[in-house]
């Protein structure tokens, strides 16, 4: 686990850490990283990373829930800024790719220490957030939701694995129409 400090320092320190980890697994395998590797690349004391994390892996659940909760707050913006008619039947398809488009390293190490269940457990939680916030009502009118939720969770994580395993050879707004168009008749 990592500890949710939000003081400067704190904040600071993660963040060497972190950037420190992803240089590192650059030139190393996940496994073979040792924590005495990672802080002396940071630069900073061992007791500041038991003060922040619990063991390396902690950092990268860490990195995700930064991004996702970035995310959820650039979807959200998006949206609002959006003129629902134009957002199509998935609106939160298009601003979610552009995210990813910008930066994906996160994404990128986590498939690389092969923890794609990170992922797909902090996007079920940022989409129930993004349904319950924007559109409360799928709660009580899908009788099934935490199904609609795996369902819909699994198939757009796959397709954002997919395609930065593929260098992000589509843009995000041929993803949206792609996406889309599968789904029809899947709703």
């Amino acid at each position: 686990m990592y500890r949710n400090r939000e003081d400067q320092r704190s904040i600071q320190a993660k963040t060497r850490l972190y950037r420190a980890l992803a240089h590192t697994m650059r030139e190393k395998e996940f496994p073979s990283i040792t924590i005495k590797e990672v802080v002396q690349a940071a630069q900073v004391g061992r007791s500041t990373f038991y003060r922040n994390f619990d063991h390396l892996e902690a950092i990268l659940l860490w990195k995700c829930d930064e991004a996702f909760a970035d995310l959820y707050r650039y979807i959200v913006q998006s949206l609002t800024r959006t003129p629902a008619d134009t957002a199509g039947k998935y609106p939160f398809i298009l601003p979610f790719f552009r995210y990813w488009q910008e930066d994906s390293e996160i994404v990128e190490l986590l498939i690389a220490a092969n923890r794609i269940d990170v992922i797909v457990a902090a996007f079920e939680t940022t989409t129930e957030k993004l349904v319950l916030a924007l559109q409360p009502a799928v709660r009580k009118e899908a009788p099934y939701f935490d199904y609609f939720l795996a369902f819909r969770s699994g198939a757009i994580v796959h397709v954002l694995l997919h395609w930065i395993r593929h260098r992000k050879n589509l843009s995000p707004e041929q993803l949206h129409q792609f996406i889309e168009a599968q789904s029809e008749g899947l709703v």
